[in-house]
């Protein structure tokens, strides 16, 4: 992870001139002080990455700042300089948490050095924290698993398209496994032992979202007091997964495409051009072809987005899933709650396979947990049917809805066989009892009209 400012502490003049100019040669941002006084306003005042102090200052010793500095600026590190080690002071340097010694006279190669090396480390800790707080997925790993044909489709390119470092636009219903499938593209990838950030678009101000996305400096808005690095620059050397996408408003899209093209950016309130190599997934349960038609949506972003799509079914259209599933998390739930269960009793397996589930996997995960949580011990799961009061009518629309037309029932009955037969046109048109001439003229009419028939579990609802 790239330094960028340090704070020289030395009351040799030349000396701290020397290192000030150098490390400005080398694009840091240096700042020298002559006394442990100065460094201590220059750190109220802003924040440094390094502390580079003398052991013997005109107010103190360099020890002392450094410890200091512990206190005022965890996640800073302190270098000292001295032409006077002695086996007490490198003791108590390491005691204190002292990264490392420059021995004077002080050349440039000895600077690189030991700043290349701390690089590394800080490298090492930032992905190994966010590693351990976002390795796993919030649902079960579950949720993308499935037999069908559909699904094994969609397992079959996320392994695929895991092995490139290519954008990918992720599109679904809300609860139909987004964040999951994001995480197992990244676990399968040459970036799965680097940082993987997750940014909830919908979650963050409006006005917060630049800052959140490229970081802010110092004052470069009410409450700015110190820098930030933002999660592009967090996430670099590993992937960044933007959830709902389309809830981002048009002035960052541009700022956003720039990103995607250049690799670069400036925080908020800096002009100093960042680089970074991020891997980008991005997130919708919004059709944002759709959003695109109603100008909520840049079509140069889209493009840039959709790079490799992966369109997610609803659960209402993923056919003999629903049972495998259902015995999946049963299982998994018993297993979590200490509960030795006999399975869904079959009453309760046609209430499920009669419900909508508008809510998809993830409403079924909480359906299947309430109701393992509250079976009798050795018995049968039995699910309330009060809790399960929308059923699905033909083709997947709710009877409690308006009726579609007919246009629209047609449609949709086209998308659900599509979906059945992995959109294979010969056999869909076969099971439709129509010609594949027919099939191909009805599909034609639908791209007019704006469908993506390519993907018919955009518009199959």
């Amino acid at each position: 992870m790239r330094i960028d400012r340090l704070l020289v502490v030395d009351d040799d003049n030349a000396l701290r001139r020397m290192v000030v100019d150098y490390l400005g040669s080398q694009n840091y941002t240096a700042l020298g002080t002559r006394s442990i006084q100065q460094a201590m306003e220059a750190l109220r005042n802003d924040a440094f990455d390094v502390v580079i102090a003398d052991l013997r200052l005109e107010d103190g010793s360099g020890l002392d700042l450094l410890r200091e500095l512990k206190q005022i600026a965890p996640r800073s590190y302190g270098i000292l300089m001295t032409g006077h080690a002695t086996m007490d002071t490198a003791v108590e340097a390491i005691r204190i948490g002292v990264f490392d010694y420059l021995i004077k006279p002080v050349l440039p190669a000895q600077i690189d050095l030991v700043l290349q090396r701390l690089e590394s480390v800080r490298q090492l800790q930032s992905e190994n924290s966010y590693l351990r707080q976002q390795q796993q997925p919030d649902n079960d790993s579950g949720v993308i698993w499935g037999k069908s044909g559909l699904m094994q489709d969609i397992l079959e390119m996320v392994k695929k398209v895991a092995q490139t470092h290519a954008t990918v636009l992720i599109q679904g219903e809300s609860g139909t496994g987004k964040e999951v499938v994001a995480h197992a593209i990244v676990q399968q990838s040459p970036r799965a032992q680097m940082p993987f950030i997750k940014v909830n678009c919908a979650a963050v101000p409006e006005t917060l979202l630049e800052s959140e996305f490229f970081g802010h400096e110092k004052g470069a808005f009410t409450g700015a007091v110190q820098r930030r690095e933002g999660r592009f620059e967090t996430a670099n050397g590993g992937t960044l997964l933007l959830d709902e996408i389309a809830e981002i408003p048009l002035s960052l899209q541009v700022k956003l495409l720039r990103v995607l093209q250049e690799r670069e950016f400036e925080r908020v309130g800096g002009n100093k051009t960042v680089h970074v190599d991020v891997r980008l997934i991005a997130s919708t349960n919004r059709d944002l072809q759709e959003e695109v038609r109603q100008g909520r949506f840049r079509e140069d972003l889209f493009y840039r987005l959709n790079v490799v799509p992966i369109n997610l079914p609803p659960l209402r259209l993923r056919g003999d899933d629903l049972r495998d599933l259902v015995d999946y998390y049963v299982s998994h739930f018993g297993r979590k709650h200490g509960k030795t269960v006999m399975g869904v009793s079959p009453r309760s397996m046609e209430l499920l396979q009669a419900y909508r589930w508008p809510g998809n996997v993830r409403e079924l995960q909480n359906t299947l947990e309430r109701a393992v949580i509250m079976a009798a011990q050795n018995g049968p799961v039995e699910v309330p049917e009060f809790g399960l009061t929308e059923r699905s009518g033909p083709a997947g629309f709710n009877v409690a809805d308006k009726l579609p037309t007919v246009d629209e029932m047609e449609r949709r009955l086209i998308g659900c066989m599509l979906l059945q037969t992995s959109n294979n046109k010969t056999r869909a048109a076969e099971k439709l009892g129509i010609s594949l001439r027919t099939l191909r003229n009805k599909l034609r009419a639908y791209r007019a009209a704006g469908f993506d028939t390519a993907h018919p579990e955009m518009w199959a609802k």
